[in-house]
């Protein structure tokens, strides 16, 4: 029973003080408090993904996750990110059960207020409970960039590639498989965009058919990536230039090329400061003809999987 009027003193002090706070929901958001929001979006969407079933049950495991977030926060920011979370889902024709009745009881054409509608519960109910539950070794900060994001830190990225490839030399085509791995320093400059740099290695067999016998020699290449990176809370899109050079195992000596490729993945929450994500990539190589071998040309597509540690 002691518990009870704990909550009811909660509820009664985060109503008085959103009276104070709803004049900062038509401000621009500080840094925290944008990080604080995309954490909680990037947290019911991560759920969503995996199935939305009885609400109760989904916002209890959601918790620990948003409270990491909200106890990492000042209240003022709080405040402020739930009087802002609260006129996005009035923006968006909420509140979401009238919404719902007015069109027809369907859901269809309501994800984005279903979306802003469970981010604000899940806030709401977090704020009730960090008093009580905030453990005490996370101290709230005013300089609170979010947990879940590359924003404004530094971060070191294992990706490893398998591939699919066709491979053009003198006007024939050949197929191959390999796989590839690089180690990648990250920097987020907003919850939106990062750069990614680092080093590649990676190597395929291809085969070669004749009358005679099939054939699978082997090619390696190094790479020097440079990736511009969009996130949209769990998902991201690459785009990746890099200077490569290619050679075989019949011949060492390398030829200098480049490469342009594309990938979109699907990240998760962190996991003890680790973020892993999975999706698919496809570039292009040009390797100019050269004192060793002519000019090549090579197609890659296939799955990425990666590993972005906060450290």
């Amino acid at each position: 029973m002691p518990a009870l009027p704990a909550r009811i003193a909660a509820a009664f002090s985060l109503f008085v003080s959103l009276l104070h706070a709803g004049n900062a929901a038509a401000e621009p958001p500080s840094r925290a408090e944008s990080a604080l929001l995309h954490d909680l979006v990037k947290i019911v969407e991560s759920k969503a993904n995996a199935g939305w079933k009885i609400d109760r049950y989904e916002f209890e495991t959601m918790m620990p996750d948003a409270l990491e977030s909200v106890c990492g926060a000042p209240e003022k920011v709080r405040l402020a990110a739930l009087a802002r979370q609260a006129r996005t889902v009035e923006s968006l024709g909420g509140p979401i059960t009238e919404a719902y009745r007015k069109n027809g009881g369907k859901l269809s054409g309501l994800s984005d207020l279903l979306a802003a509608t469970r981010v604000h519960a899940l806030l709401t109910e977090a704020l009730q409970r960090a008093p009580a539950e905030c453990p005490f070794w996370i101290t709230p900060s005013p300089a609170f960039r979010g947990v879940q994001t590359d924003a404004y830190r530094f971060t070191l990225n294992l990706e490893t590639d398998g591939i699919f490839l066709l491979r053009r030399t003198e006007g024939t085509f050949l197929p191959g498989a390999g796989a590839g791995g690089r180690l990648l320093l990250g920097r987020g400059f907003s919850h939106q965009w990062s750069m990614l740099f680092g080093l590649e290695f990676g190597g395929w067999a291809i085969i070669e058919q004749s009358e005679e016998a099939t054939n699978i020699p082997l090619e390696f290449i190094g790479a020097v990536p440079l990736i511009v990176r969009h996130v949209r809370e769990t998902w991201q899109f690459d785009l990746e230039l890099a200077p490569v050079a290619f050679l075989t195992q019949s011949d060492l000596r390398p030829s200098a090329g480049g490469r342009v490729g594309v990938s979109i993945g699907v990240s998760t929450l962190r996991i003890r400061r680790i973020m892993p994500w999975a999706g698919l990539h496809l570039s292009a190589e040009l390797y100019p003809a050269n004192d060793v071998r002519g000019t090549v040309t090579v197609i890659k597509g296939g799955g990425r999987l990666g590993f972005d540690w906060d450290f």
